[in-house]
């Protein structure tokens, strides 16, 4: 079942996907996107994340984005991943 959740991002929609890019793939996750909308994937020590994002609004000096995580590790309350996810952007 996926989950959803907000980050306010404090940058353009341009700098969330190059800070997350980074961020992602420095940690061997694999990310695919654009200023509007994309997906990730993460490993973790218990288990793989999977989830998308879409950009809700990007035209000032903060970009709200949508968070959906499609799969996690069973044992991983969501407000950890979220919490994990947040830390990446």
């Amino acid at each position: 079942m996926a989950t959803s959740f907000n980050i306010d991002y404090p940058g353009t929609a341009s700098d969330f996907v190059v800070n997350a890019t980074k961020a992602i793939k420095t940690k061997g996750g694999i990310f695919a996107g654009d200023q509007k909308s994309g997906t990730f994937a993460l490993k973790t020590l218990i288990g793989s994340v999977k989830g998308g994002y879409k950009v809700i609004s990007g035209e000032g000096a903060e970009t709200k984005v949508a968070i959906t995580i499609n799969q996690k590790p069973m044992l991983v309350p969501m407000s950890k991943i979220q919490e994990v996810i947040e830390g990446y952007f």
